[in-house]
């Protein structure tokens, strides 16, 4: 071989080498990425029990481009979830893998968490009664034979349901429930003021205390007037203002009074006052767990709610989210309520980044691993094109989800060190450290579904007590 033609061969290999030590560079930065934010192994199975619920179960036989919908399965207005053994490649980088399915001419997608290995649930709800539905693997296959198809009939919802939507914070509602809402006779009732985070406005408002007053009083306006982007009039969205971290406390400490973390107030009903609605600007606000219980109470009286949307206290690892859920079911236990929760999860236990992929990618069930969480059904609820963009529009129009803090003039040595500390954190992979992509709730909120596990009360009483007997044990 003479001189130029070895020297082409040498660059043609070192060409190829270097691109592939870039894509598993890039492969173990994403995978590093992932692994910061999830607090358990991709190899353990799911397992929410979906046999022993209130679905239909058919056996189908999974082959290498799909299944058969079975021919006696309920074909419409059905939530139906395809139990599978997930199966990645080992020798190829952790990016995003993610399944395709295809029927009469549509297509969907849902993605996982790297390295998924063992049961999983492969959301097909709308697909559902196609004839074949087809799927593609990306960087993940599946066991091949037969498995099990689990098919929950949804419970009536049109415009004329009413739907009390419970958020822990200003912005809640939006990223579990905007769909929900924007489709239904909803109110949207917000617990706290979200007077509590991150300094996003110190550029601006140095002092801690007027800081975080001025950062609730504006999440409260957020909270009062976003939900009007999904038809919800002002006088339909309420926020109670309890302050924002306190909500467990409330409740360790009942039946004494809590006040505000950080906020320098001249009167504990100041965010109350924001409401447009007149019976709840006037009431006397004083922080306690009673009063809490007794303001759900009334809420639920108020609205006639035949569904209540509020956080999964067992999967959803944010206090203030757990809290309202269990003072709402103290509230529902005393009036006697009897429609049904449905079930959302903002913030996933040990996987915050849920749920994965693109906006545009399907939601289907966090991780969960078996212990007892009691429930009947779960709800995939359908959201359109037009619903999901303006639920995007809403998220945005949420402050405390934009990054305010890096708009707001710093001084040079400030703003070099940000940059920085962004590139060392970035060669490192750990996107935890950054507002980044995995956290982003304009990724995470606007999808083309919502997923709720639905209970009934008695579900829901029990749900409370496994909940506060994990908390006990958390507390010794």
């Amino acid at each position: 071989m003479s001189a130029p033609a070895m020297t082409r061969e040498r660059r043609r290999i070192a060409l190829i080498l270097t691109a592939i030590l870039a894509v598993g560079l890039f492969g173990h930065c994403r995978g590093s990425g992932y692994r910061n934010f999830f607090r358990h192994d991709p190899r353990q199975a799911h397992d929410y029990g979906l046999d022993r619920r209130d679905g239909t179960n058919w056996e189908v036989r999974l082959g290498r481009d799909g299944f058969d919908w079975p021919g006696e399965a309920k074909r419409r207005n059905v939530t139906a979830l395809l139990e599978f053994h997930a199966r990645t490649r080992p020798l190829l980088p952790a990016l995003s893998p993610s399944i395709e399915f295809r029927a009469e001419g549509r297509s969907f997608t849902q993605s996982f968490a790297p390295r998924s290995t063992g049961r999983r649930y492969l959301n097909v709800s709308p697909a559902a009664g196609a004839d074949r539905i087809e799927m593609v693997g990306r960087q993940i296959g599946w066991q091949l034979g037969p498995t099990r198809l689990v098919v929950f009939e949804n419970p009536p919802i049109d415009e004329a349901t009413r739907v009390l939507v419970l958020a822990p914070h200003p912005d809640d509602a939006e990223i579990a429930a905007f769909g929900l809402y924007a489709t239904t006779h909803s109110d949207v009732v917000t617990v706290t003021a979200g007077d509590y985070g991150g300094m996003n406005y110190g550029g601006l408002f140095p002092d801690v205390g007027e800081h975080y007053r001025v950062k609730g009083w504006m999440r409260t306006w957020d909270s009062l007037t976003v939900p009007f982007l999904g038809d919800v009039p002002f006088n339909r969205a309420r926020n109670l203002g309890y302050f924002d971290g306190t909500l467990r406390r409330l409740y360790e400490q009942r039946p004494e009074i809590v006040d505000s973390i950080l906020t320098d107030l001249e009167e504990p009903g100041h965010f109350r006052r924001l409401n447009t609605e007149p019976q709840l600007a006037t009431r006397p606000f004083t922080s306690s767990w009673p009063e809490l219980v007794a303001d759900l109470r009334r809420e639920v009286d108020w609205t006639g709610a035949e569904l209540i949307a509020t956080a999964n206290p067992l999967l959803d690892s944010h206090p203030d989210h757990q809290y309202t859920t269990v003072a709402l079911i103290e509230a529902i236990e005393q009036n006697g309520w009897d429609g049904r929760l449905l079930l959302y999860t903002n913030h996933a236990t040990r996987a915050e980044p849920y749920p994965l992929g693109p906006n545009t990618a399907l939601e289907s069930l966090p991780p969960w691993f078996g212990d007892p969480m009691p429930f009947g059904s779960v709800l995939s609820y359908p959201v359109d094109e037009t619903i999901r963009r303006l639920n995007y529009l809403a998220l945005e129009a949420m402050h405390d989800l934009r990054p305010f803090e890096h708009r707001v003039v710093t001084p040079f040595s400030e703003r070099a060190r940000g940059l920085a500390t962004e590139a060392f954190w970035r060669i490192l992979g750990r996107h935890d450290k950054l507002p980044g992509y995995l956290y982003d709730y304009l990724r995470r909120g606007p999808r083309p579904n919502e997923i709720y596990l639905v209970l009934d009360r008695d579900h829901a009483v029990r749900l409370k007590e496994r909940f506060l007997e994990i908390e006990a044990l958390r507390r010794r």
